[in-house]
This record gives structure tokens, sequence and C-alpha cells, in this order.
């Protein structure tokens, strides 16, 4: 019989690609906004936890990300001021969030195994400022490098029970111009950008008994990039 998992951010550009992969060895629970679960609503997170409590293992997928568009690539734009509106909706939507799904996982899940986090490379390294000719989000940066420590205070809390982990990934190559692609492509080893596939790998080896061991790890997806 097919474990179940629970995958956040099921209706995002990963989600929708992961479906198909995770579907062939789980029964796959959805959560997202578009299906109407708000995640940074505790009322809706507990009610949804509740429902699905007999997953397993929590996949945490959502978050407010930056898309690098034609504008962030065309010219220079000058650096603003960000307001305290834009704080909040990066940290509600990128660490409150996770930390309500993660509790209320823990607190009604029948036999929890595991919680895979998602934050990003950025989590980890600033941003290179000369790839981008509009700076990233100090706000999307430090929310990112919170989810690290999100996960490894659960780690810690609930080493014993479960395994807690995060994947620090790269950019998933989407629809960037291809003179972003070229640039940001000389910083990667592999000379290139992620693709939705190359997680397959981690989150078989996450969501199964191999993995028993690894808790509180921040797993760097990055084709090198953090190595120079």
């Amino acid at each position: 019989m097919k474990k179940k998992i629970i995958l956040t951010g099921s209706e995002g550009l990963i989600g929708k690609r992961l479906i198909s992969h995770l579907e062939k060895n789980f029964i796959v629970r959805k959560a997202d906004l578009k299906l109407g679960v708000d995640l940074t609503n505790e009322i809706h997170v507990k009610k949804f936890f509740k429902k699905n409590n007999n997953c397993e293992y929590l996949i945490n997928l959502h978050g407010l990300n930056e898309h690098v568009s034609k504008n962030q690539v065309s010219k220079k734009k000058k650096k603003k001021i960000l307001d305290k509106k834009e704080f909040n909706s990066f940290f509600q939507n990128n660490v409150y969030s996770v930390y309500l799904t993660s509790e209320y996982f823990v607190k009604y899940s029948k036999n929890p195994k595991g919680i895979i986090n998602f934050s990003s490379i950025y989590s980890l390294i600033s941003p290179n400022h000369k790839i981008y000719n509009q700076t990233k989000n100090i706000f999307y940066v430090s929310s990112k490098f919170a989810v690290n420590g999100l996960t490894k205070y659960f780690a810690t809390l609930y080493g014993k029970k479960i395994k807690v982990n995060a994947i620090a990934n790269h950019g998933i190559a989407w629809k960037q111009p291809k003179s972003f692609i070229r640039k940001i492509s000389n910083y990667i080893p592999k000379n290139r950008l992620m693709h939705v596939e190359d997680l397959y790998g981690i989150l078989d080896l996450l969501c199964s008994e191999k993995s028993n061991y690894i808790n509180g790890s921040i797993i760097v997806l990055d084709g090198g990039y953090s190595s120079w």
C-alpha cells in the first residue's frame, strides 16, 4: 500500500511538475491557496492537518518567491527602500506558514516520519549582486535563512520522533531571459540552472527509511554554485 504525503505549494511552478513523480510512489495530499488552503491562516492549517492525519511525510514547498523577469535584467533600476508591508508578506508566507504546517503535522499525524522544507541557496549565501540588474529582495533572502533556522529547531525538538531537513536549491530553469541564463550559468560549475527532475532523487531518499539518520541537515542542490 502506498504511503501518504502532504505537499504544500502543490499548484506552484515546481509543485505541479513534482506531482507526477511523487504519485508513482505515494498518495499525495495537496495544500495550496489555489485549492482553498491559506497556509498563513492557523484555522485553515489546523483543519487541513487534522483531516489528513494519516500522512507520514510533509514536504513544505510553498512560499513567496522572486522570479527573474525580463524587467529585472533589461535595465538597472534605482534601489528602493523596502517597507514593513513587504517584510510582513515574505515572513508570513515563507516563515510563519512553515512554522504552522510543521507544528500541526507533528501534532496531528498518527505516524509522522519526516518533514522536508525548501529554503534556497540564498538561505546560506548572499546573492551575487553582479548577476542581477535589480537586486534580490533582502526580505526574501532573510526569510529563507529563517527557514533553515526553523528546520534545525524542529530537528532538535522532535528528532527522536521524526527527521526534519531542508533542501537549499538553486533557481529552477523556467522562462528566464536567455541573457540572464547565460550570465548565471557562468557561475554554476554544472553550467546550467536546475531542472525539476534534479529534485527527484533527494526527495525519494528523504521520504524513505534509507534517510532515517539524516536530521537537521540543510542539503545543497546548486550544481556547485556555492563551491567557488
